[in-house]
């Protein structure tokens, strides 16, 4: 405790990598707790700190730690959509976690929707549904995951605010992550989406 109050900042950092679930996250907050580790290192004397540095090092341990299993997980994205890509063929690829977080798109879909490719890798699906469908997407999503993927019609919100109605085919993976495969379509009349058809029915 000692450590902690003199020293909060490095301690601080660590916790809250310890704490981020969101991959995407995770290695910035890796990044900048390993710096502020060695920012301290240099400032430290081994006799007058040896309690802090024991905990520095068991705070490096635990980050080498993270970092080897955050690139297990983003060595399994590459080779998954590797697959998903020759599984499901086409321009408009994206590839979703199980929290619905975008951790892949192909650059058409990037073109379609007007966002950079880093501005949908910090969203979800519920970002860019049609304002009307956003509140049922994470029931849609969980059917998607209990029935290992959908296929029907969508709308899309781009981000200049078109709307731009999609067939989609996904495909969910046991773990919760999907990839899907959009294809713009002409807007019909009386089109309905399938949220809008399940809300009839």
């Amino acid at each position: 405790m000692k450590a902690e109050t003199q020293h909060p900042q490095w301690m601080d950092l660590y916790h809250s990598t310890l704490l981020e679930v969101d991959y995407e996250k995770l290695h910035e907050r890796l990044k900048t707790a390993e710096d502020a580790i060695q920012a301290r290192l240099q400032a430290l004397s081994v006799s007058d700190n040896g309690e802090e540095l024991r905990a520095i090092d068991d705070a490096r341990r635990n980050l080498r730690i993270i970092q080897a299993e955050l690139q297990a997980h983003q060595t399994s994205i590459g080779s998954r959509m590797a697959h998903a890509h020759a599984e499901i063929a086409g321009k408009y690829v994206v590839f979703v976690d199980r929290n619905r977080r975008y951790v892949e798109v192909t650059d058409s879909v990037c073109q379609l929707l007007g966002y950079s490719r880093q501005e949908l890798l910090s969203m979800t699906i519920d970002d860019v549904a049609a304002p009307e469908l956003r509140s049922n997407v994470p029931e849609t999503f969980r059917q998607y995951v209990a029935e290992g993927g959908l296929e029907g019609q969508y709308c899309l919100l781009a981000k200049r605010g078109k709307r731009i109605p999609i067939h989609y085919q996904s495909k969910v993976y046991p773990d919760g992550c999907m990839v899907a495969r959009w294809e713009p379509v002409s807007p019909e009349p009386h089109s309905q989406t399938e949220l809008e058809k399940r809300r009839a029915s």
